[in-house]
This record gives C-alpha cells, structure tokens and sequence, in this order.
C-alpha cells in the first residue's frame, strides 16, 4: 500500500502559480514517489481573510509609524495578514481540517502516515511522523526591511516567534531549503542540529543543454520585486559593462518600471501559467549566456534552478540561501558593492568561463528538482516510500566534496535512518556558517 501524506499550507496547493508554484510542486514530487497525498488549505475564503486583515491594519499602523497615510495604510494590511491573529486562524482551521483527514483515513480512507507542513505560520499538533518545510526565519525576517514585517506591532512579531519556536522544535525534522536558514533554526529557536537539514527547492522547468553562442555576452534578470532584486545596480553595471562589449544585451523580466537604456529589453511579467508565457520565458532563458540577479537579500532564490536547468551561469547575492542554489554554477557577490556585482558580470563576458559554468550549473540542475526534493521530505520523515522508483540522475550528494559534508548535521548518518531512507536522494551538503548579516543598505 502507497504511503499517504497530508501536506499542509496556508492556501491553495493545487494552483501552479502560488509562491513560485512551490506547494504545487511539492505534492507533484511526492506524487512521483507514488505517494498518495492528501492536501490540507489552512485558510478560510480569501475574500474573509482580507476583510480580516483590513480590520487589523490599525494595530500595525500607530502613532510611532512613518510615511503617509496610504503608505500606513497598506504596510499595516501587510503586516496584519502575516501577523499572530490569522496565524491563529490558520492553525485552528488546519488542526480541524487535519483531524478530519486522520479520521477519515482511520474510517477507510487508509491511514495517514506522515504529515509535511509547509511554512510555519501556524501550528497544529500531531503524534504521526511530520516535517516542516521553510525557507526563512521569523528571526530572519526582521533583519531585513520586509514591508509586513517592519510594519508589524511588536506584541505580534513575538507572538510569531513563540509560534515558530513551538512549530520547529515539535518536528521530526526541519526541512530548509538553505545553509541560511538551517543557521537560523539552530541559532536563533534552539532545534538541535541533528534535526535540522538543508532539502533545497525544486523547478517547474525540463533540464536541457541548448545550443548557444556564447561569443556576445547576453545577460537575463528575471525578478518581481526590481528593487529588491538589485535591478537598479545591474542597471548601472550593465551600462559599464557595455563600455568594454558594446555588443552586451539585457533582458529584464518582471516587475520592472520603464527602462530606456542601450542593449537592455524588457519584457514586463510574463505569466508562468499559460503555455505561450513558459514557452516564451524559455527561449529567453536559452538565448541567454548569463543569469543576473544579486538581490539585496533572498531567502532562496528558486529562480536559480530555472537558470540551471538551462544550463546558464549565475550571479546571485551573499545575503540569504542563494549559494546553496548556485553552488560551482556561478557566484554569490556583495549585493551592495557595485564594484562586486560589475566584476562579476565582467567575468562572465568571457566566453570560455560562461561556458564551462553554465556546465556545472547544468550538472548541478538534477538536485533541484519536485521529485528530488520530496525525496528529501520523505527521508526527513523517515519513511520509506516503498516504490525502487528513485530518480535515475545520482542525487546521492550535492557539489560539495564529502569533506565538507558536515555529519553532525545529517541525520541520514544514523544507520537506523539510512536503512528507512534506502533509494532516497541525501539531504544537500551545509555551507559554514557565516554569522548575522549587517544590516542591508542600497
């Protein structure tokens, strides 16, 4: 009999387009371990939960806040549709909907055999086999100029770390998706390492080698939030980098303002939902010689594994996960030095080094995908899917030597775990700590 999880999510998992197209991913990646998933929406219509999040807004927006009024406004709405109030909500509806899936399964159904929780902005309680799945910290959060989180009421951002506290230290295993975050949970809510493990993200794209010349240096930014994104700053590099390849092309993706500048296309957003807009996305990335995206901070960067897939280059930021995505396949710079960032670029105008990294980026590209990171969930549940149907690319280990494989921090070290893991691919390698940020100016 398959293996039946319930998979947890503050919104509609079945929607290719929510958060990167993550939660759907995930229950199409268990799906091709043969998994029988159950999926479980934490949220009540949207429609009340906005209505909520209005009525909230002024505990977010006092006296002590700045900007204008509208500004006050939309920050407290923000911060109240993250804050401790509908992540109540949300746990109180998940605990009801979850027990209903756990009796349900007990009346014939077929019992539930583990649960995977995705992000840890509610809680519920169960005695079976669970994993959380998070790719930033509350902790994490705050350090950073977040719009929800910055606006937030105090009362509230403690409430929401007591929550996260509870949520990770009652897990089986912590899932990050980066060294970063793994950091956090260790560091900042006190989870012992040995439950705390690095799964990465997973790509909605096909791993391809096109054809390409990589004679003309043809960067690509694709990025929603430009400001966060460092679109300003590859802006200015691009049109330094055009003084020594006046040749140099850019293409800009996204949510972009207006951009007049020599070898620079923009394309605005283009809807990952359609065929039309994921063939037409393709071919920009496969026309590409290099990804640029050196965010000022970035909890993840699943962007990265598109620009593996099609076997680019890329240039990503030190603040946040991005190297545990880019590995050897590119470089993380100081995303606050321009100087950083122009070099980088500068590096990869050369053909040769583009090509050979694009291959290990390519190389790379197998560790990210849905089945490959349900996987990971799966052996972080210790549970064994029971199918022999594991991925045929070797996903046994990320890019890093054995060496830097940190057992201490690898519970698939325990004899007893590899035994229930047997034929799942390994949880990805940890980087060495690197501290707290400083704080992120622009």
């Amino acid at each position: 009999m398959p293996l039946r999880l319930a998979v947890l999510f503050a919104g509609d998992l079945t929607d290719p387009t929510v958060r990167s197209g993550t939660p759907y991913g995930v229950v199409q990646g268990l799906r091709s371990w043969d998994v029988d998933v159950v999926t479980v929406d934490t949220t009540l219509d949207p429609r009340l939960e906005k209505g909520l999040a209005l009525g909230l807004s002024p505990l977010h927006r006092g006296p002590g806040r700045t900007g204008s009024f509208t500004s006050r406004v939309k920050n407290g709405y923000s911060a109240a549709h993250a804050g401790a109030h509908l992540a109540q909500l949300h746990s109180r509806v998940g605990q009801r909907r979850l027990d209903a899936a756990v009796r349900a399964g007990a009346s014939g159904a077929g019992p539930i055999d583990g649960v995977v929780v995705l992000g840890a902005g509610y809680r519920v309680r169960t005695d079976l086999p669970h994993v959380v799945y998070d790719d930033m910290t509350v902790a994490q959060a705050t350090r950073y100029p977040y719009r929800n989180w910055s606006s937030m009421r105090p009362a509230d951002v403690a409430a929401r770390l007591r929550m996260q506290r509870e949520v990770y230290r009652a897990a089986t295993t912590c899932c990050m998706t980066s060294s970063w975050a793994a950091d956090s949970a260790e560091q900042d809510f006190g989870v012992p390492g040995e439950r705390v493990v690095v799964v990465g993200a997973g790509t909605h794209e096909t791993p391809r080698t096109p054809e390409r010349d990589f004679s003309t240096p043809r960067f690509l930014f694709v990025g929603l939030d430009f400001a966060r994104k460092n679109g300003p700053r590859v802006l200015e590099c691009f049109a330094r980098v055009r003084e020594q390849f006046p040749d140099a092309t850019l293409d800009v993706v996204g949510g972009h303002p207006p951009i007049s500048a020599p070898g620079v296309r923009t394309h605005g957003r283009i809807p990952r939902s359609t065929p039309e807009g994921r063939a037409k996305l393709q071919a920009i990335y496969d026309a590409s010689t290099c990804f640029v995206m050196p965010s000022l901070y970035e909890p993840a960067g699943v962007v990265f594994t598109e620009a593996a897939a099609s076997g680019l280059p890329s240039i990503g930021g030190s603040n946040g996960g991005s190297a545990d995505f880019i590995g050897d396949g590119g470089v993380v710079v100081d995303p606050t030095s321009t100087e950083a960032v122009l070099a980088a670029m500068l590096r990869f105008c050369d053909p040769a080094t583009a090509r050979a990294t694009g291959a290990r980026a390519a190389a790379r590209s197998p560790l990210f995908t849905w089945t490959a990171l349900a996987g990971r969930l799966l052996r972080g549940l210790h549970l064994d899917p029971g199918t022999g149907s594991a991925p045929a690319v070797d996903l046994a280990h990320g890019p890093a030597s054995a060496a830097t494989h940190d057992a201490a921090h690898d519970p698939a070290h325990d004899p007893a775990h590899d035994a229930a893991s047997a034929g799942l691919p390994a949880y990805l390698p940890r980087h060495p700590r690197t501290g707290t940020p400083a704080p992120v100016t622009t």
